[in-house]
């Protein structure tokens, strides 16, 4: 008995983890590859850490001033990346609060309807901490494909 010719994946949501690495960016130029051949959409995500502030830490970190900045941060790193995404690709942002990989596949969970998540093996950007756990997380959690990234080493 044969088996059944392989298809090729097609895609028309792609939700996208950025934080601002090279790894992260290796995952948003992937998803402009496959949104561009299948004509789908994108989401961008990005998480902003909550704001901890321990007992060791000076009384002038104000955690609200630290949050808001996070937050700044973030959206900063959401809308330079829309500007450099071509024009025709339709692109959405979406910015959640708490840790990296349940955010990311709770934010993939509440709609339903992505066909991929990308994201970057490591990262290391200044807004959030897309690092190893995180894509390990939102491999062995999500309920959709997830596509990991690796920059080559010359890149890293």
């Amino acid at each position: 008995m044969s088996e059944p010719p392989l298809e090729e994946f097609h895609s028309h949501r792609l939700l996208v983890a950025v934080d601002g690495s090279q790894a992260s960016e290796l995952a948003v130029r992937t998803s402009i590859t496959a949104a561009r051949r299948d004509h789908a959409a994108v989401t961008l995500i990005t998480v902003v850490p909550d704001v901890v502030v321990s007992a060791g830490w000076s009384v002038a970190a104000d955690p609200v001033a630290l949050r808001e900045q996070a937050e700044k941060e973030a959206d900063s790193l959401l809308r330079r990346m829309v500007e450099r995404l071509p024009p025709d690709l339709p692109v959405k942002t979406i910015m959640r609060h708490g840790k990296a990989g349940p955010e990311i596949v709770a934010h993939a969970r509440e709609r339903g309807d992505y066909d991929a998540i990308l994201l970057g093996a490591r990262g290391v950007g200044r807004v959030g901490a897309l690092v190893g756990s995180v894509s390990s997380y939102v491999l062995h959690h999500a309920e959709t494909t997830v596509i990991v990234v690796h920059p080559p080493r010359e890149q890293r």
